[in-house]
């Protein structure tokens, strides 16, 4: 019979296993600290054709229609590249949404309802490509990172640009910072 040691060992190996397994639906592909950091070339050499990106702390200010020089320049040869950019937000105010992607040339989705896939599903389906031709940036673990991985696609990560968040971003923030904690101590975290 093992002894009581080695049993206790082999579930700590399984619940490590567990949480690994787990801990990597939200695990990002890349991390960066702003979007303007994401290295076009790189998406495009790898097979990307479109970007979606997460508005509020990722494109502008939490809840703010203002763009950025830098991030209107780089959606710009983003699309001089051929890609796709697509606003998918969770905000619900149609209306800003349409106002940033109408500004910037590109399709904004609204009250998209992250992590759940179906918007990125959908839209990859009506431009008859597949998941691994698409990439999610955003700033939120459990909306932006774990829709994109649910979708079947790449995700990179940014920092926040604001502290600023909805009351649901407001009470995930520690979750997440825990997350990302994990995500660090397993070896996980590129």
């Amino acid at each position: 019979m093992p002894s009581p040691n080695l049993r206790w060992s082999g579930m700590e190996e399984m619940r490590c296993l567990f949480l690994r397994r787990l801990l990597s639906f939200l695990c990002p592909d890349k991390c960066v600290d702003k979007v303007t950091d994401v290295s076009l070339t790189e998406l495009s050499e790898s097979g990307i054709r479109v970007i979606f990106v997460d508005l509020d702390n990722t494109l502008t200010a939490w809840g703010s229609s203002k763009v950025s020089e830098p991030v209107k320049q780089w959606i710009e040869s983003a699309k001089k590249l051929g890609f796709q950019v697509v606003i998918v937000s969770n905000a619900g105010l149609r209306k800003r949404v349409n106002q940033v992607a109408n500004a910037l040339g590109i399709v904004g989705i609204a009250a998209a309802g992250k992590p759940r896939r179906f918007v990125f599903r959908r839209y990859l389906e009506w431009k008859g490509l597949k998941s691994h031709q698409a990439i999610m940036i955003g700033d939120q673990l459990f909306t932006d990172i774990l829709g994109a991985k649910r979708a079947g696609m790449k995700a990179i990560l940014v920092e926040p640009l604001t502290e600023r968040r909805f009351i649901t971003g407001r009470i995930q923030r520690p979750l997440e910072l825990l997350a990302l904690k994990f995500l660090r101590r397993f070896g996980l975290l590129p």
